[in-house]
């Protein structure tokens, strides 16, 4: 049975098997790149299309969200040449503290993050950290995950047909599929996201150390409402402040060759 797992994790990795030109990881991708494009544009339409996600047109948060999305997608394609068609959004929910990217550069940012980002270096940030998304492919390697997890399994629920502790070594299974391959993989995708987004948030003018203090507000406003950090897909805000500090000095080098922006601050959330 384990040789049949075997034979079979290594046919998905001989198959779908490449390395990314950013970071020089190995990834593994089962969907091509016009396919994930399709399904992040379908996406995209279905999460901001309808009338129960209420997309805002108002030019003070709008505004910002495009100036600085117009000068971090034009320094990807400068830099990483990915050939997006980009499109960035406002939610009006001010409950909500986050922003998110879908394969082909579709991106989407709440204004309940507005306060955490609170001006346009901050923003660029975190819009680095979602354009890097989706360079970097992780919705493919992630759909990827999952999907040779499943397939895994349900070997593994073939092979153990014959077995009184079927069910019990399923279970086992299917923790170990779950936080001990998805979401630690989710973290690594969030470091990456974080480290080559703050150079590209360099690159196209905005100031890295904005960074800290995104991530310290955040910090102080998550404080005691965090699930453990190896249960999560996203690591503790404290972990990404020191990595940030690791990785400053290649940031301002980069910013020190850069245009500087002119970072106007973001609108109050009424």
């Amino acid at each position: 049975m384990l040789k049949r797992f075997g034979l079979l994790g290594l046919l998905l990795l001989s198959v779908t098997c490449s390395t990314s030109k950013v970071s020089g990881r190995n990834q593994l991708l089962l969907f091509s790149e016009q396919r994930m494009t399709q399904m992040g544009v379908e996406a995209y339409a279905q999460m901001t299309g309808t009338d129960k996600v209420p997309v805002s047109t108002d030019a003070r948060y709008t505004t910002p969200l495009y100036r600085v999305g117009r000068a971090i997608s034009q320094a990807a394609e400068l830099q990483h040449k990915p050939g997006y068609d980009w499109e960035f959004k406002v939610i009006d929910d001010k409950k909500t503290v986050n922003a998110w990217a879908l394969p082909g550069g579709k991106i989407a940012f709440y204004t309940g993050i507005y306060p955490i980002l609170q001006d346009e270096a901050g923003m660029a940030i975190v819009m680095g950290h979602e354009v890097m998304h989706a360079i970097l492919r992780h919705g493919n390697e992630r759909m990827s995950q999952s999907a040779a997890a499943q397939v895994i399994l349900a070997g593994a629920a073939i092979g153990l047909n014959d077995s009184k502790y079927r069910g019990e070594i399923m279970g086992a299974l299917g923790v170990g599929a779950s936080v001990g391959v998805i979401l630690p993989f989710s973290r690594k995708h969030e470091s990456e996201a974080d480290e080559y987004g703050l150079y590209l948030a360099a690159a196209a003018g905005y100031d890295p150390e904005a960074g800290i203090g995104v991530w310290e507000r955040m910090a102080a406003m998550s404080e005691g409402k965090r699930p453990p950090e190896f249960m999560s897909t996203h690591p503790d805000p404290l972990n990404r402040i020191k990595n940030m500090r690791k990785w400053m000095p290649k940031a301002k080098a980069i910013y020190a060759q850069s245009r500087k922006a002119q970072p106007a601050r973001l609108p109050d959330i009424n």
